[in-house]
């Protein structure tokens, strides 16, 4: 097993299956032309968008138990499966209900194999390999909603259901994983390596030291999740309005696609400095990455009438996420045992399609509130919040210097 999947080809397969991940909203460029075709409301409209990531979340925690019953590999097989028949399915409908099932099964193949997909690498390989595979793997998402993104939007010039057939690469994608990538080991095997190095790490008589890291779930884990919610909502809630605010700004039929397909792009980009950067100012990379989301926000907020600052705005929110994220699951490789910092990391996960899904509810209650049908409202809230959320943090970390003192 070690052999084969050292290949350049199964590598390949294992960051292939990521491609797809965040492909959810790929689409958002024919969301204006859906909406006039079907007669449907601004909110029915983005949930469209955002509601494979209800499933998602269900399916992230039923993923162990299918897992167990056929395998890591017949497990990811079928999920991509499952992903590509609900992705490829509006294709074919024009029923605003069937669309919407569709759209869940898409959310249920992606949900089945999103922990997977990061627990194969873990699984098949040790060491540095396993720490670069896992950096690549985080770039393959973000290079797949670009290319994807870029696909719909040319497609769109077709009509709006030919957008929809980004999802065809499910399928290939899901046959070349099947034929190159071997079976992990059994999770007995895995725990056997696991605990015979957890002894040997923790033998204090034969001067080894004990592991300082928590085997239980850190408290501070549920703020990371919360925190995880604002990140992912903010940027759905950017790419979901910035089109509709482009047709306001630019007239009907105007195609925002191109400048959607930018935003992973920076994602790409400041992903490859975030390692250079952490060495260099460890937690300020949080600290910038914050104020970028107050500064993206706000600049959101005042684009009813500035197609610049819209696009500004919507960019600067694309960068944050590559550097927050991780970050975050870093800090938690380091106080937590690796059992622990796995149901961590499963959280955020779970974190993350929260903020995916409620994006457009929260948008529809922020102008229901405050009694507007402004599009730019949602991101003064946003604005407000990661405002605070940047005094809190620099508040708590003051008292922890303090603290040490």
């Amino acid at each position: 097993m070690e052999v084969k999947s050292e290949s350049a080809l199964t590598k390949s397969a294992v960051l292939g299956i990521s491609l797809i991940l965040t492909s959810a909203p790929a689409i958002n460029g024919a969301l204006p032309a859906m909406r006039h075709d079907l007669n449907i409301g601004t909110s029915q409209n983005e949930l469209l968008s955002t509601i494979p990531s209800l499933a998602v979340i269900v399916f992230i925690i039923l993923s162990g138990f299918v897992e167990r019953w056929l395998g890591t590999k017949k497990t990811i097989f079928i999920s991509m499966i499952l992903a590509g028949l609900g992705g490829i399915g509006p294709m074919f409908l024009s029923s605003y209900p069937l669309i919407f099932i569709s759209r869940l099964l898409l959310g249920c193949g992606l949900g089945l194999y999103n922990s997977l997909a990061v627990n194969i690498i873990s699984q098949l390989y040790q060491g540095d390999t396993r720490a670069t595979l896992l950096g690549f793997r985080g770039s393959m998402e973000n290079i797949g909603q670009c290319v994807l993104t870029v696909l719909a939007g040319l497609l769109l010039s077709l009509g709006w259901h030919w957008s929809y057939a980004i999802y065809l690469l499910a399928f290939p994608l899901a046959i070349f994983f099947y034929m190159v990538v071997p079976e992990p080991a059994k999770d007995d095997e895995t725990l056997s390596v696991e605990e015979k190095t957890k002894a040997a790490d923790s033998d204090e008589g034969n001067g080894n030291k004990i592991d300082p890291r928590m085997d239980h779930l850190h408290p501070f884990v549920w703020v990371l999740v919360l925190f995880s919610v604002f990140m992912v909502l903010d940027s759905l809630c950017s790419t979901l309005r910035f089109p509709s605010i482009s047709v306001g700004i630019k007239g009907e039929g105007y195609n925002a696609s191109f400048f959607l397909s930018l935003m992973p792009i920076l994602g790409i980009l400041a992903g490859l400095v975030f390692g250079y950067l952490n060495r260099k100012i460890g937690i300020a990379v949080l600290y910038i990455g914050i104020a970028l989301y107050v500064v993206g926000n706000v600049l959101m907020a005042m684009s009813a009438h500035n197609f610049a600052f819209a696009l500004i705005g919507m960019m600067i929110i694309g960068i944050p996420g590559a550097w927050c994220f991780p970050y975050i699951y870093t800090t938690i490789g380091e106080i937590m045992t690796p059992r622990m910092g796995t149901l961590a990391t499963s959280l955020i996960l779970i974190g993350c399609n929260i903020g995916n899904f409620i994006s457009p509810l929260y948008m529809g209650l922020v102008g229901k509130l405050f009694g507007t049908d402004s599009l730019t409202a949602p991101f003064i809230v946003l604005a407000v919040v990661f405002a605070l959320i940047l005094i809190g943090l620099g508040i708590w970390n003051i008292c922890r210097v303090m603290k040490r003192r």
